[in-house]
């Protein structure tokens, strides 16, 4: 009779029995996930999780028997789930691919964007729409909530200031990947956009409003090529304040400060993430 978790093994020392313990062997890893276990013997766990975009399908753990680990899971791709959607609303099936999210807006908001999405292997298949309606267009990115105050055409200075008040900056950008979020959606709104970015205090040396640091850029290679520290008619100097221009894809091209033209991009920090 032997104990649980323990094999026969035959004839050892001596001509008497011996036993070992059982073992479940190296439990294989799982794609696009990780592992940890605590042993191989009867009794010990392993746990699974998976990689940032993927979602466990299956057991998040599974124990050493003496049939063996049992099934393991999978990691299957998983979109990010769609953070608030202001003036709105959004019905979606899941956050697995093949998942689809549908948006409306509310009376008196028009729906600006993709009216629904797809989930695939790459993430969702568009950018969330927008409920658009002036004064004020509200979206929310990351751990960030952008004002886009299509109502107001202020100064650079004043623009800040405005945004202050709001509780924020004029937004400051740093990566690619807010800068083409920021892009879409002041394509679908339209219009020259102030940024927090100015040499002001220093000539070519460009500050964000924030104290943020500058590690992303997205100047407009022109012609001409920017900054060129001219108006964007090019009859005026000292253009030391920065705007996403339509006229060059949205890229960023400097003005003067003074110009009331565009309108003001404000970045409040929130708790939402996308």
């Amino acid at each position: 009779m032997f104990g649980p978790g323990w094999v026969e093994m035959g004839k050892c020392c001596n001509s008497r029995p011996c036993c070992v313990e059982f073992q479940c062997g190296e439990i294989p890893q799982i794609p696009n996930g990780k592992v940890t276990k605590t042993g191989t013997s009867i009794g010990s766990t392993a746990n699974f999780s998976c990689d940032t975009g993927y979602g466990l399908r299956g057991n998040q753990s599974t124990t050493c028997t003496g049939d063996g680990w049992g099934y393991l899971p999978i990691c299957v791709v998983r979109c990010e789930d769609i953070p608030q959607f202001p003036n709105g609303n959004v019905t979606k099936t899941g956050t697995s691919i093949g998942s689809t999210a549908i948006f409306s807006c509310s009376i008196g908001y028009e729906l600006r964007g993709r009216q629904s999405i797809t989930c695939t292997g790459h993430g969702w298949s568009h950018y969330p729409p927008i409920c658009y309606a002036c004064p004020d267009s509200t979206v929310h990115f990351k751990r960030s909530t952008y004002k886009f105050r299509c109502g107001s055409t202020d100064t650079w200075i004043q623009a800040e200031a405005d945004c202050n008040w709001q509780g924020g900056n004029l937004t400051s950008i740093e990566t690619e990947e807010e800068n083409n979020y920021l892009k879409y959606v002041a394509k679908l709104i339209s219009g020259y956009w102030w940024i927090g970015l100015s040499d002001i205090k220093t000539e070519g040396l460009f500050q964000w409003t924030s104290s943020q640091q500058l590690t992303f850029t997205d100047w407009s290679q022109g012609p001409p090529i920017q900054p060129d520290d001219k108006s964007s008619t090019g009859l005026e100097s000292n253009a030391d304040c920065v705007l996403l221009n339509p006229s060059f894809s949205y890229q960023w091209t400097d003005d003067v400060c003074h110009s009331v033209d565009p309108k003001a991009i404000c970045e409040i920090w929130s708790v939402f993430s996308f």
